[in-house]
């Protein structure tokens, strides 16, 4: 899918997974929902990602890792949604990877920030 044929998403406005799922396709549970090889969306639990969503801390797990490698590689945006609450995730823009570090004081500050012992990267978002 590219940009033109892409759905619009009002900023601002919150969407459930089951929406974004039916109009960009990936899954409904990922972090960074993939379909036809690419990341087409980011959605992003502030609690786990405080720096998000320009700041992003992918977790352990093979398919957590590789989508984050898969957006670093990637050309062009994809939309950035927040988690409000339950089943409800506000559209915050587009956003493109400017960056992905593996850099182990960098990963160690912002995983002590986030509280969290998990991070295996971090990734840099930058808005479009």
């Amino acid at each position: 899918m590219d940009d033109q044929d892409r759905p619009t998403f009002e900023r601002r406005k919150t969407y459930t997974r089951e929406q974004i799922h039916a109009a960009l396709g990936g899954d409904t549970w990922s972090y960074l929902p993939v379909s036809g090889g690419r990341v087409v969306a980011g959605c992003f639990r502030t609690d786990l990602n405080p720096g998000a969503p320009e700041v992003v801390l992918p977790g352990k797990g093979d398919k957590i890792e590789k989508n984050a490698e898969i957006l670093a590689a990637q050309a062009g945006p994809i939309p950035v949604f927040l988690k409000d609450a339950t089943h409800r995730w506000r559209y915050v823009g587009d956003y493109r990877c400017v960056g992905l570090s593996r850099d182990k004081v960098e990963i160690d500050v912002l995983a002590k920030k986030a509280g969290r012992d998990d991070v295996t990267c971090v990734l840099r978002l930058q808005p479009v």
